[in-house]
């Protein structure tokens, strides 16, 4: 069987590197932590002393209610919910609709995904005021904070003119201020100001430049035998042997969430020979248990993907155990 250990001290420790840019640390639970397992995460996070995160929807947010003082759901519905969940406002139309009173309107500086309008804010605040929300956040999110150029500076600068509107209007109606973020993992080390949070995720995870790897892969031996010279192996024998080799089949495969191959794949200590199957995976060697991969940025260089892409699509099923 497979298994996915978590590294503690190393989650730790860009945790620590990211508190030295702003200790106030919204972190992003979401899609599974990243794959990583949203509870055992989130428990190690719990540990760590972070209060706030950030889910998908509200069948995350149920997982780890007990855990956190404040839950900020992405992908709200718009029912009334836990004391604990903020809502994600995402549209005007969502804001009409939405019944529950712990919102975070999110900003459209240019991403042009979601999120209200530059010109929508003020009607955004009018039905806020009407409605009697309680606007906990505002936040919104860069396109191209992992690239050079000028766009993550223009966003951010437009963010920072909304935040001076509503700032105005908290004031002029005696309204408690709400708190502002917008930095993500890839422009922690970019703006001038990270303001009142920071939003990790990949960074935390340890799925970019910078950080440590908080996930190692690790697969169980199936059977072992050798591989003749001039022998194939594997559907389609994509690899044939120049040789008399000893070869081992593994149990971890694309329905583990494994990107598909067909020409090997290096793995941490070995390689994996012709196409991946389905379940399995046959490796050069005799070995009882192979670390298939315990940097995901080493990994990912087999793919034409990005380390994201690999991490959410670790299956569920998979025994996760911290070290």
């Amino acid at each position: 069987m497979a298994t996915i250990y978590l590294n503690k001290q190393n989650l730790f420790k860009n945790l620590d590197k990211i508190s030295k840019i702003n200790p106030n640390i919204l972190a992003v639970v979401k899609d599974n932590a990243y794959g990583h397992g949203i509870f055992s995460i989130s428990k190690l996070l719990k540990s760590y002393g972070i209060k706030k995160v950030c889910v998908r929807n509200l069948q995350e947010a149920e997982l780890v209610r007990e855990f956190f003082e404040e839950i900020l759901i992405f992908n709200p519905t718009t029912a009334r919910s836990a004391i604990n969940f903020s809502f994600t406002i995402n549209s005007i139309f969502q804001l009409k609709k939405n019944r529950h009173p712990y919102i975070h309107l999110k900003i459209d500086t240019g991403f042009r995904r979601n999120g209200i309008l530059e010109e929508e804010v003020d009607l955004a605040l009018k039905i806020i005021k009407e409605k009697d929300f309680t606007l906990r956040g505002v936040f919104s999110h860069f396109c191209c904070a992992d690239e050079d150029g000028p766009d993550t500076f223009i966003q951010y600068d437009k963010f920072l003119k909304v935040k001076e509107k509503i700032v105005e209007f908290c004031k002029k109606n005696s309204l408690n201020f709400p708190y502002f973020h917008i930095a993500n993992s890839a422009a922690l080390h970019k703006l001038p100001n990270t303001l009142d949070f920071v939003r990790p995720g990949i960074a935390m995870y340890g799925g970019i430049e910078g950080f440590e790897p908080v996930m190692k892969l690790v697969a169980d031996r199936v059977s072992t035998r050798t591989l003749r010279e001039k022998e194939g192996c594997g559907y389609n024998k994509f690899f044939m042997s120049e040789k008399d080799i000893e070869i081992t089949t593994i149990d971890v495969g694309y329905a583990d969430g494994i990107p598909y191959f067909k020409n090997g794949c290096k793995l941490k200590d070995t390689v994996a020979l012709g196409k991946i199957s389905m379940d399995y995976m046959i490796v050069k060697g005799v070995h009882k248990k192979v670390v298939v991969f315990d940097d995901i940025k080493e990994f990912v260089k087999n793919f034409d993907t990005i380390t994201y892409d690999i991490l959410v699509k670790m299956s569920p099923r998979i025994k996760r155990i911290i070290e």
